[in-house]
């Protein structure tokens, strides 16, 4: 039987408890990026080429902000690298809401998109901080919960602010933004681990910890990253392609895809901190290869058959592999990065997200017009399906007793376990 999540959740840590409920309220308050296009477009009379150009240094600014977050993160601290991001951007959205000019709106836009995502490797290290390995899936499980849920909450309310005023709608997501500012500042302390703990390290882990501190140079790391990558570039098909299967192709109205899609963060909100605690006594690796599979499956098949119930078919197996395999995946490098580098680590894994934001339409797009339904979406599943070889061969590397089930011991170093089933 699966337990209640506000059950898990209860269990964390007082300070990683604030962090998601503050994550909840900043998500809840995210209206800039859905509805972004939308107010370029209407209030601003941006011609294709321009919004297309904006929204391209808006997204490189986000990646750009990912990378950056999780050096501050690591080399000036966790809580530093929230207040900056959660103040500044909060900051600058207000601005943009009294931007008297396009000419005063866009440079802060830009500057916006290279502040708002800093907080995010920080959030991500702070659970990885404080808490041990088996329940750090659990923990990231209740970080993505409360980013569906805001998500979901914040689409419909960010919808009726954008027809009343865009104005307001900025203001809006600037003041939760800045509320989540307040609640890092009064109730989440400082977590980087203290330079000594390095020196405690066997001298193996000590070694390879001072010539691989740097993401980059960790092969684990970016054979993850790879996996990432391929995971997000197959699953943001379902804003980019998926659409015009199910409106255009299938024939359905716009609310159909709405539910449809939606349907996906609903699903996490309800199911993904009980399963990833129910699948505790299993390989987390394996878990997350098995969830790679299930997004391979559910989008391979989307084009067999033209019916909402078919798709609504696929869109349960993506999402059930989203459930499977985000968590893990995040406690996994958590882990396996020495813990005076986890914020860039953790930055890698996560701009692999918005670098496939970026380089799906560029090249699915194309794919899909010129190859069909049929022929298209098998070749999204060829993407995905790698990566599950991939994590099968990561596996190898993660030690036993660093199994989902694992408890209370103590964070691994890069080294142990290696070769072992």
């Amino acid at each position: 039987m699966l337990a209640s999540p506000l059950t898990l959740l209860r269990r964390l840590p007082p300070t990683v408890r604030v962090l998601i409920a503050g994550a909840l309220v900043n998500r809840i308050g995210g209206f800039i990026g859905p509805y972004l296009a939308i107010v370029l477009r209407r209030e601003f009379h941006l011609s294709p080429f321009q919004l297309g150009l904006l929204l391209t240094c808006y997204g490189a600014g986000s990646l750009v902000s990912i990378l950056v977050g999780g050096v501050v993160a690591d080399r000036l601290g966790r809580r530093l690298a929230l207040l900056v991001s959660l103040f500044g951007g909060g900051a600058l959205a207000c601005a943009m809401g009294f931007a008297p000019s396009t000419r005063a709106f866009i440079p802060l836009l830009v500057l916006f998109g290279f502040v708002a995502d800093l907080y995010r490797p920080a959030a991500s290290s702070i659970i990885g901080d404080l808490l041990p390995p088996a329940q750090r899936a659990v923990g990231f499980a209740g970080l993505r919960t409360a980013i569906n849920l805001g998500f979901a909450v914040g689409m419909a309310v960010g919808g009726v602010l954008a027809d009343w005023s865009w104005r307001a709608m900025f203001v809006g997501d600037g003041v939760t933004t800045i509320l989540y500012g307040l609640i890092v500042y009064f109730f989440v302390p400082e977590t980087r681990p203290a330079a000594s703990e390095a020196a405690e390290r066997p001298p193996l882990a000590r070694n390879e910890s001072a010539s691989g501190n740097s993401p980059w140079r960790d092969p684990v790391c970016l054979q993850l990253a790879l996996v990432s990558f391929a995971f997000a570039l197959a699953f943001h098909t379902n804003v980019t392609a998926l659409p015009l299967t199910i409106t255009v192709t299938a024939g359905y109205p716009a609310p159909v895809y709405g539910c449809l899609v939606g349907l996906n963060g609903l699903l996490i909100v309800m199911f993904e901190i009980s399963a990833t605690d129910a699948l505790r006594r299993f390989r987390r690796l394996r878990v997350a290869a098995l969830g790679m599979l299930l997004v391979a499956v559910g989008y391979g098949v989307t084009g067999f058959v033209m019916h909402w119930a078919w798709f609504l078919l696929t869109v349960v197996l993506w999402t059930a592999g989203e459930i499977l395999s985000a968590p893990q995946k995040l406690a996994f490098i958590a882990d396996w990065a020495p813990a005076e580098s986890r914020g860039r680590h953790l930055s890698l894994i996560q701009a692999t997200w918005s670098l496939a934001t970026a380089v799906n339409p560029i090249v699915f797009l194309p794919l899909y017009a010129r190859l069909g339904e049929r022929a298209f979406w098998p070749l999204v599943a060829l993407v995905a399906l790698p990566g599950c070889l991939l994590l099968l061969h990561l596996d190898t590397l993660d030690a036993p007793r660093l199994s989902i089930g694992a408890s209370s011991n103590p964070s691994p170093r890069r080294g142990e376990g290696l070769g072992e089933g």
